[in-house]
């Protein structure tokens, strides 16, 4: 957080950076004399508290009569998640005067904070889970449950999914990974309109590197806004918008991370999208493809032979893409996909360490996994049936301090053509670029619900082509 010093001298030292909660400190706290400590928030109006003691008061407020160490937090308590930021401090002045300043933001890198903080919603047939540090589809962090369709079942399409960026800072490329949970900042408060026809869901999160990671050259000072928008005029989609702002020259994101220089850092060529990991039932028996003209990346089970699947669907489970539907004048979309399972090289890359640059590979389709599609716009094709990851992006742009830009994406799920495969055979996906190839005669459901898609209208209803 920021301290400043406004009457007297301070010694200070020891500081404590926290997402929320805080932990026992000592010192007295002296009835008379004392320092006096001027506690600010962003957003105002949380309580405060001294060594996990409530003081009554909400910022921005000061503390009278501190001396020796304490452990100052605030906490803001709202949709079933706290937000909030701890601060050491060592007093040992009588008449300094002092000033902290941060942001309030929910961290958490367990699945038990997933499992105690997430929310369902759903408008149409699709009923998908989101939790208040910015990640949507996810449900206690493994295996499925993040996403459902059709809503009433208990068909799981998703375990998870991550904000794509990356980009290049200095001489270093830097990316988020899937699974890259700790560097997400959730910001108060996540707000939903739901009406008849229509939910919509928008939060805010930061992407800031936990502790351990704050020295290396790693992805940081990003505030992404996601706006999803769930309507019954399109059974069976989700449009998801997400807006990238450079906030590295921001003071409030400096006190989450005091390495970046005060006018901030540029991302150059960087690259802005979603990752999504769906698990179709069972996470290991997937495959995925692409289809070039439609900007559309999707997955599907192998076998189509899910048999936990209900409601019919477990002899023809569905099929799930992400399409790119806009993107920033003048970028290109970029398609992707890989295994995990280590096939051919394949991995998922991790921010703050040696695999964070495979992430700029795969996004900008510049350094894909072998084997890499000739077409520059689609990236790695990987055999079928494995455990699979999905994305989409655009790019490239520059991101300079205070520049933002967007992409809109929608998910699209759809049930596979009757009579187009044969249940419990696996169905390869073939060469992407083939129009003749059979996937594309069992996805022509999926293709045509995705090309009825178009952006949001300023109201957060989309359009839908006739």
């Amino acid at each position: 957080m920021h301290i400043r010093n406004i009457l007297g001298p301070l010694l200070a030292g020891g500081l404590v950076l926290a997402g929320s909660g805080c932990r026992e400190g000592d010192g007295p706290l002296t009835p008379n004399g004392g320092a006096r400590v001027l506690v600010v928030s962003d957003p105002a109006g949380a309580p405060i508290f001294v060594d996990n003691q409530s003081t009554g008061l909400r910022t921005p407020d000061t503390l009278r009569g501190l001396g020796g160490r304490h452990d100052i937090s605030v906490r803001l308590d709202t949709v079933q998640a706290t937000y909030g930021f701890t601060t050491r401090v060592f007093l040992t002045e009588a008449d300094s005067a002092i000033r902290i300043e941060g942001p309030l933001v929910n961290r958490c890198a367990e699945p038990v904070c997933y499992n105690a903080q997430f929310r369902y919603y759903a408008a149409n047939r699709v009923r998908f889970a989101s939790n208040p540090v910015g990640n949507l589809f996810l449900r206690g962090g493994t295996g499925g449950d993040g996403l459902i369709w059709p809503s009433l079942s208990n068909n799981s399409y998703a375990s998870g999914s991550m904000v794509g960026f990356a980009g290049v800072l200095g001489n270093d490329t830097v990316s988020i990974g899937i699974y890259d949970h700790s560097y997400l900042a959730g910001r108060p408060v996540p707000t939903v309109v739901q009406m008849p026809d229509r939910i919509e869901l928008t939060q805010t999160t930061w992407v800031v590197p936990p502790s351990a990671n704050l020295q290396r050259a790693t992805v940081r000072g990003l505030e992404i806004v996601e706006h999803v928008v769930a309507t019954t005029s399109m059974d069976d989609v989700l449009v998801i918008r997400l807006t990238f702002r450079n906030i590295t020259n921001q003071p409030l994101y400096a006190a989450l991370d005091p390495t970046v220089p005060p006018a901030g850092r540029t991302f150059e060529n960087a690259w802005l999208g979603f990752v999504f990991d769906p698990d179709i039932g069972t996470s290991n028996d997937d495959a995925m493809s692409y289809e070039l003209p439609l900007d559309l990346v999707y997955a599907y089970d192998a076998r189509f032979d899910e048999n936990i699947f209900g409601d019919g669907f477990g002899r023809a489970p569905g099929l799930i893409g992400l399409r790119m539907i806009e993107k920033p004048a003048g970028t290109t979309t970029i398609l992707n996909g890989w295994l995990t399972a280590g096939v051919l090289g394949a991995q998922d890359w991790l921010s703050g360490t040696a695999t964070e640059r495979n992430g700029w590979g795969m996004l900008s389709g510049m350094r894909s996994f072998n084997p890499d599609h000739p077409d520059p716009r689609i990236g790695h094709v990987p055999p079928p049936n494995g455990d699979v990851r999905i994305s989409v992006s655009a790019g490239p742009v520059r991101l300079a301090p205070g520049d933002s830009a967007s992409v809109t994406i929608a998910l699209v799920l759809a049930a596979p053509v009757p009579d187009t495969f044969t249940s419990g055979n696996i169905l390869d996906p073939g060469e992407p670029t083939d129009q003749t190839r059979a996937l594309r005669d069992v996805a022509a459901d999926l293709f045509a619900r995705a090309a009825a898609v178009t952006p949001p209208t300023v109201g957060g209803a989309f359009r839908v082509r006739n």
